[in-house]
C-alpha cells in the first residue's frame, strides 16, 4: 500500500478500497472485468462524506478496470474525485483512456 504513507505525509485521511471480504462493517461493492477475469471491489459505506474531495492512488494502471471500479464506488458515495495517481502506467493497454475527464498522472510509463 502506498496510500497510507502518502496520506500521513500530507496530513490527510486515507480510505482503503479493497477486494471483496477484506473490510469490516457495511460496504458498497462493484464488480468489474480484468484482463484475466472478473473481480469485485468494496469500500466502507461511511468512508467518505457527500462532496468530500478525494484522490485515487494505486500502484499500477493496466487496462483501467480497477481504477474505474474505484471511481464508481466513490461516485456512489457522492465523493468528488479530483484526480487519479499511479506509480506505473502500462501505456499500451490504454487504461487511462477509460478515466474520461478525471485528471490522471503516472510516475513511470512503459509501452
Amino acid at each position: 500500500l502506498i496510500g497510507p504513507p502518502l496520506a500521513q505525509r500530507l496530513g490527510i485521511g486515507f480510505v482503503p478500497i479493497r477486494k471483496k471480504g477484506k473490510l469490516p462493517g457495511p460496504t458498497e461493492s462493484v464488480s468489474y472485468t480484468l484482463e484475466y477475469g472478473k473481480a469485485e471491489l468494496e469500500i466502507q459505506s461511511d468512508a467518505v462524506e457527500q462532496g468530500q474531495k478525494v484522490v485515487v492512488v494505486d500502484d499500477l494502471l493496466a487496462t483501467g478496470g480497477t481504477m474505474c471500479a474505484a471511481g464508481e464506488l466513490l461516485k456512489r458515495l457522492k465523493a468528488e474525485i479530483l484526480e487519479c495517481l499511479v506509480v506505473i502506467e502500462l501505456k499500451s493497454l490504454k487504461g487511462s483512456e477509460k478515466l474520461k475527464s478525471i485528471p490522471f498522472y503516472s510516475l513511470l510509463q512503459y509501452d
